[in-house]
């Protein structure tokens, strides 16, 4: 019972902290943020399975990553966050306070500027994925605040 109130500060500062980040932004303010603001163990880039660019926050002494896609103009497209999967009742409740929810696993921002799905722990994992990504029709979102608190 002790580790709930932790835990729950834990959940709230993922989120905030995801959400800080403009959909829309570089590979050198999201590294300059995370040195500044987030503990994590280490962070890796690599190439994505399409090409584009990414990088990996990985958190110290907990589940979670934050794991950012790029363009190939250096702009951030998508963003996933993992959790712990015994964070997920409390995670829901959290997006349907700040999006709009749309189906069982799907949320959208109240502007439609972009998408919050959620890929539920399969059997046998230990985590789940909450994944931010911009609206393909809308067009250029650099520099834009898309997520604020």
């Amino acid at each position: 019972m002790k580790r709930l109130p932790i835990l729950l500060l834990f959940v709230t500062l993922s989120l905030t902290a995801a959400a800080q980040f403009p959909l829309g932004s570089t590979m050198p303010k999201i590294k300059t943020y995370f040195g500044e603001h987030i503990p994590y163990s280490f962070v890796q880039e690599f190439r994505a399975e399409n090409g584009d660019t990414a990088i990996c926050f990985t958190k110290s002494k907990s589940i979670g990553d934050f794991t950012f896609y790029f363009d190939h103009n250096g702009i951030c497209t998508s963003y996933v966050v993992t959790y712990g999967k015994e964070d997920f009742n409390q995670i829901e409740l959290l997006l349907d306070h700040k999006y709009c929810h749309l189906e069982t696993t799907r949320w959208i921002s109240e502007e439609g500027r972009f998408d919050v799905d959620v890929k539920p722990p399969v059997g046998g994992a230990n985590y789940f994925s909450v994944i931010y990504t911009t609206d393909p029709l809308i067009g250029d979102t650099r520099d834009n605040t898309l997520v604020t608190n």
